[in-house]
């Protein structure tokens, strides 16, 4: 009880600060409509009791069993299997994770069903699937994360050439929301599981890292082949009416939780029962260790079913509100202002990046301390939210004017900094962009520019997860750049060597 107890601490401290944002903004600066305002408040409590729940339950049953699938897997020593099976796992945790699915509802619903939900979910699960089988043979064949990553992002920037700026945005936002709660604990310990098989001391910490990111350019390489392919390759969209009607303060919840209940239990039915097939073939798990798991599933679904509902209920309306009435009434340099507040609060409130950066601290053992990346992530997402207001705010600002120079300062310093910071940067950008970016951050984004006459709700509201997701990238390898020139000072060579 006392880890569900300090789980609680933890979650109450990150989503504090956000609920305190959006009722000063409220009360001071922005009134917002009372039915929103108490169903922000209504979907927060939900929030705090729903993320304890489920980080609990993700750590006494789907780390395990990702590392236990991730094991067996990789002990077949045979290559073929490996990477079918790797495809295969993709496929599935992409398939059931909730981040996605929140993505493709709002692009179907923006683009009045043009990308249809379950469409975009099989596309992006599929280009996920080809991109960890091929991160899996980097690993088992020790191919340089950074030359791997080099090399899809020129195949990524080559297909840009080919696609409008409608379906560059959702390429690239689908890449950030495709590593959520579900996929980040199976990929981490898929990657786990073959660095330490496959090797032992420092670079089995190095490859611990970066699957995450492979995995996202999958996302990526998926949507910009449906935007060559598909015969309507120019969208555009507006915020549907029916998001936005009045369902009264509960009626919101009642209807959602349905939902909620449903997608929770259908995103992880396949991987449980791959699981389950999995541990009567050749697990053999014990009674007692098979309780345990299924007790951490209990907290797992409860929780991930509160959360969904109090963000999606409670958090999007409130948010798109916001950035609405202060484009409208405030201007400029107050959007751009909340937005980088917005996206410096979110990140420790992102479920994602607590599994990730308490499993940076533990497999370096404690060197590079999970409040120190969870510092750098808030930063750089801080800033992302802040171009990204920026971006629908100047017309001539497109996204590609950011995204390009981002990603090649990300590319390059991936040859500079140590091998580890740059596993953890690709997978920061993933986490970073999670299911608080999707329903807090892109709602703001959303309603800011349904107030902008000049801007598109489709190619200026998306984009924004996209350079959430971006920004980590480089923040992160900066830290590693000054880890080495700290290193480089130091006289113990047992410290220097961690980030060799």
């Amino acid at each position: 009880m006392n880890a569900l107890t300090e789980k609680f601490r933890e979650v109450s401290l990150s989503i504090i600060p956000i609920i305190v944002s959006i009722l000063l903004l409220h009360f001071f600066v922005v009134p917002i409509e009372s039915e929103i305002i108490y169903r922000f408040i209504i979907g927060s409590v939900l929030i705090m009791i729903g993320m304890p729940l489920f980080l609990r339950g993700v750590d006494i049953s789907i780390e395990k069993i990702g590392e236990d699938m991730s094991q067996a897997l990789i002990q077949t020593n045979k290559m073929k299997i490996v990477m079918i099976g790797s495809f295969l796992f993709g496929f599935i945790i992409s398939v059931a994770e909730p981040d996605l699915h929140i993505l493709a509802q709002q692009v179907s619903a923006v683009t009045n069903n043009a990308i249809p939900q379950m469409t975009l979910v099989i596309v992006v699960s599929l280009g996920i699937g080809l991109m960890i089988a091929l991160g899996m043979y980097r690993i088992l064949k020790s191919v340089p994360l950074n030359r791997f990553i080099a090399v899809i992002y020129g195949i990524i920037f080559i297909l840009a050439l080919f696609n409008s700026g409608d379906f560059l945005a959702i390429a690239f936002d689908a890449s950030g929301s495709t590593t959520g709660s579900i996929t980040v604990p199976f990929m981490l310990a898929l990657a786990g599981g073959a660095s330490a098989i496959t090797r032992s001391g420092l670079e089995e910490d190095t490859d611990s890292f970066g699957l995450l990111g492979i995995a996202s350019t999958g996302a990526i390489l998926g949507i910009l082949v449906m935007g060559i392919v598909s015969p309507d390759s120019n969208l555009s969209g507006e915020i549907p009416v029916e998001t936005i009607q009045s369902t009264g303060v509960w009626g919101a919840f009642i209807e959602q939780l349905p939902i909620t209940t449903r997608d929770s239990l259908l995103s992880l039915i396949p991987v449980l029962i791959l699981f389950y097939i999995l541990n009567a073939v050749s697990l053999k798990k014990s009674k007692r260790q098979m309780i345990r798991i299924n007790i951490g599933l209990v907290y797992t679904i409860i929780g991930l079913i509160l959360f969904l509902t109090g963000v999606n209920a409670g958090f999007m309306d409130a948010s798109r509100s916001v950035g609405f009435l202060l484009s409208e009434t405030k201007g400029n340099l107050w959007v751009i202002a909340v937005g980088i507040i917005f996206g410096v609060l979110t990140i420790p409130a992102e479920p994602s990046v607590h599994v990730l950066t308490n499993q940076i601290e533990e497999e370096t053992a404690g060197a590079i301390k999970a409040r120190t990346v969870m510092f750098s992530l808030a930063l750089g997402v801080g800033l992302a939210v802040g171009l990204s207001i920026l971006r629908i705010i100047i017309p001539s600002l497109q996204l590609w004017h950011i995204l390009l120079p981002g990603l090649i300062i990300a590319i390059v310093l991936s040859f500079v900094v140590p091998d580890i910071f740059v596993g953890i940067a690709f997978d920061s950008g993933g986490v970073a962009a999670g299911t608080m970016t999707a329903t807090f951050i892109l709602p703001f984004a959303q309603g800011v520019a349904e107030s902008n006459p000049s801007a598109n709700v489709l190619t200026d509201g998306f984009g924004v997860i996209a350079l959430v997701a971006m920004t980590p990238l480089v923040t992160v390898q900066a830290l590693g750049l000054l880890y080495r020139l700290r290193t480089k000072n130091d006289a113990r060579l047992g410290k220097e060597d961690i980030y060799e």
